[in-house]
């Protein structure tokens, strides 16, 4: 294990293990790597080999061949789970286990018991505990919730959103995969962010197919939130959509174009008249991407890039992580436990009714 240098380090920084050596964490690694205070000082894999690449690769000085030996170095304040999804609830509580905060990337868990159990044991023992749905820390997804309250639209009916791609059928569920992203942008748009407790949304239909695999490879649902408020959405991993996603009030509707699960612009459209057929605007809201954030180099001068779509806007989630952690917070109000099990109960009910 290689010595930090403390004399190089800002009283407030915060040091990151970075747990998986995927291409999530190949974009995640640029982004801890610019932001301020903080630094990436251990990579931990399922071996030696690879986490001497990942490291050698983006100068990380502490190498481990297992992921306990990265969720157990003392100096690591933040262990970021980026490893196969499967085994996110095993890796989240080995570093609750060794006294760490996390950041899991999604699905954090298969359904909502297993999530309970590691936002649990993450309260129990005061860490600071937030699911990577990153979704919820974009200025534009804070937009939204904005407009919806101002009562722009009216009075809020009904929201779709659509994640359909044609990669990975068969590898992973769909509903857990993209699924996932649409689930949470009905919660975040029909749910009441502020309530505590009460009637949550309850699944009222769903469908799938299934890959010979075994998984879910295309599934629809249809879920009803509190105040008669209807949520629909569809995702695959076996065919292709817009991506986009539509929330629908009695004065207006709100479009989130591709890429809706981590948006930069967000359409208004008001609606009046007989029929409805009185169109004022588009009005557009525009939302850049953090500009002091790149596509860095890595050790050998290569820079490869980002692999995902607006992958900059991570510094959003990665930040807010920061800031909890300095002010000794153990859960983000922007994405809260009970928000977090409410969307993996949806996950789970859906998958039961459609496989009826």
């Amino acid at each position: 294990m290689k010595p930090l240098d403390e004399t190089m380090m800002e009283p407030n920084t915060i040091r990151w293990a970075i747990m998986g050596t995927g291409s999530i964490a190949n974009d995640m690694v640029q982004i801890l790597k610019q932001l301020p205070n903080t630094e990436v000082i251990a990579v931990g894999s399922r071996s030696v080999e690879g986490a001497k690449r990942f490291g050698d690769r983006w100068g990380i000085p502490r190498q481990y061949g297992s992921y306990e030996e990265a969720a157990s170095d003392n100096d690591v304040d933040v262990c970021y789970i980026a490893t196969p999804s499967l085994r996110h609830p095993q890796d989240c509580l080995l570093a609750i286990k060794n006294g760490k905060a996390v950041l899991c990337e999604k699905s954090m868990a298969p359904n909502h018991v297993i999530a309970k159990e590691v936002l649990d044991a993450a309260k129990d023992s005061n860490l600071l505990f937030v699911h990577g749905v990153w979704s919820r820390f974009f200025p534009a997804m804070k937009k939204v919730r904005e407009i919806i309250d101002s009562g722009e639209i009216g009075t809020v009916r009904s929201a779709r959103a659509s994640f359909c791609q044609n990669d990975g059928a068969g590898s992973c569920s769909a509903l857990l995969e993209t699924g996932i992203y649409c689930a949470q942008f009905l919660q975040w748009a029909l749910g009441d962010p502020n309530a505590v407790g009460g009637d949550g949304p309850v699944v009222r239909g769903a469908c799938q197919t299934l890959h010979e695999s075994g998984n879910d490879e295309h599934v629809t649902a249809i879920i009803e939130f509190p105040g008669n408020k209807i949520g629909t959405f569809e995702c695959s991993l076996a065919h292709c959509s817009d991506r986009s996603a539509t929330i629908y009030g009695s004065a207006g509707v709100i479009d989130i174009p591709f890429p809706f699960w981590c948006p930069t612009k967000v359409k208004v459209t008001k609606m009046t008249g007989l029929g409805s057929q009185q169109w004022s605007g588009p009005e557009i809201h525009e939302f850049s991407l953090p500009s002091d954030v790149v596509a860095l180099s890595t050790e050998d001068g290569e820079v490869p890039g980002f692999n995902f779509v607006n992958s900059q806007g991570l510094a959003y989630e990665a930040g807010e992580v920061n800031r909890c952690f300095r002010e000794g917070i153990i859960e983000s109000p922007s994405f809260t436990t009970q928000q977090c099990i409410e969307i993996l109960r949806l996950i789970s009910d859906i998958g039961k009714y459609a496989a009826k």
